[in-house]
């Protein structure tokens, strides 16, 4: 005979039944949003905690969100820049339940509990990587009942106690009756004597069922439930640290018949000139686009671009303030940073006081040397 609680779970087949809820379960915030539960159920079945998920199509951001939520690195791509605000606000503005790591103390302790054994003294490092602390069921087999040798010593344990009040039971009511023969109710016909032995004992013949369905139960197999982690209540975890990098608009890469890439800036000599050439495509591209403020409507549109001969001012730009035809002209001073690297000094500048005083010093100069540049521009 096989009980509900045996194995109260079954594993999904490849008919998803279950997500089929349409926009009913979650509001939308983007035309093509998917449904977190598919995702969610991809990202369980195909990933561990700290691998790394891609998702090439970001849309409203619900790969990078369910992977925030269940402890993978993620990497999503969009060529919208709404579609990027849209997954970079729910990324930043959700809170997610901070689930048990293994690796951790409250972990171990958990897993104790659940495991019915002395905590582990391993050491400890936080490591996402080691999984968590999830739920499980049982799965009992008739493998797991008969290789149980502790359901032996449950059932002589009670039938010191069990055989007794047959016997007495046998006496008051004059019968011979087995353990089998025994009625579940108890005749209003019989004696006091003998309804207090009959419920007794019952009493121990459900404990003794009970002691053997709980022994079957923990020397049985577990399945893990993997959907379902043990959460610290206590505390609540947000989006750790990620960056959003964008591709130079102005950058575009040719491929020539054999599909190899054509480099952009190699002139017909052979030779490159690619700072040179990275500086004319920005103010050429400057010229075309502007730039954009934080507002929508406060946008510089450039009426000129001028190289200017400089080593910080690459360029002078004019342009109408406010955009109106009436309103003042400005000036412009256009500063271009390297294609590749940054604009700050790397760590290894910066590491003996000697070296922070020297780059501060250098900074200080370039600063004056800007300003000058700026007040002859304008």
């Amino acid at each position: 005979m096989r009980f509900l609680d045996d194995f109260p779970v079954i594993p999904f087949s490849n008919v998803w039944t279950d997500t089929g809820t349409g926009s009913f379960t979650e509001d939308k915030v983007y035309v093509v949003q998917t449904n977190t539960k598919v995702i969610q159920r991809c990202v369980l079945m195909t990933s561990d905690p700290g691998d790394l998920v891609l998702d090439p199509t970001c849309g409203s951001g619900t790969t990078p969100t369910v992977a925030e939520q269940w402890g993978r690195r993620w990497i999503t791509i969009d060529t919208s820049r709404v579609a990027l605000a849209l997954a970079r606000a729910r990324v930043m503005g959700a809170r997610y339940p901070y689930y048990l790591l293994a690796d951790s103390r409250d972990g171990q302790m958990k897993e104790a509990e659940v495991a019915k054994r002395a905590p582990s003294e391993f050491r400890r490092n936080n490591d996402v990587r080691q999984g968590f602390v999830n739920e499980r069921v049982p799965h009992v087999t008739l493998k797991s009942i008969a290789n149980n040798a502790e359901i032996d010593v449950i059932w002589d344990e009670y039938q010191t106690v069990l055989e007794p009040l047959r016997r007495q039971l046998n006496e008051a009511l004059k019968t011979k009756w087995e353990e089998w023969d025994i009625p579940r109710d108890a005749d209003e016909k019989w004696p006091t004597k003998a309804k207090d032995l009959h419920s007794e004992w019952w009493t121990q013949r459900i404990a003794r069922q009970k002691a053997m369905d709980t022994s079957i139960a923990a020397k049985a197999e577990f399945e893990y439930l993997f959907d379902k982690p043990y959460e610290d209540n206590k505390k609540v975890r947000v989006a750790g640290p990620f960056t959003v990098e964008s591709l130079s608009p102005h950058r575009v890469l040719s491929v020539d018949e054999n599909d190899e890439l054509i480099h952009p800036t190699a002139n017909s000599d052979g030779g490159s000139t690619d700072e040179t050439d990275f500086v004319e495509m920005i103010l050429e591209n400057l010229k075309t686009a502007g730039v954009q403020q934080a507002h929508k409507d406060d946008k510089i549109a450039f009426t000129s671009i001028a190289p200017w001969p400089g080593y910080l001012v690459c360029a002078e730009g004019k342009y109408v303030e406010g955009g109106s035809k009436s309103g003042a002209e400005k000036r412009a001073a256009i500063f271009i940073g390297p294609e590749f690297g940054n604009c700050v000094p790397p760590r290894s500048c910066l590491r003996s006081p000697r070296s922070r005083r020297c780059w501060l010093r250098r900074t200080h100069h370039l600063c004056l040397q800007l300003r000058r540049a700026l007040l002859r521009i304008q």
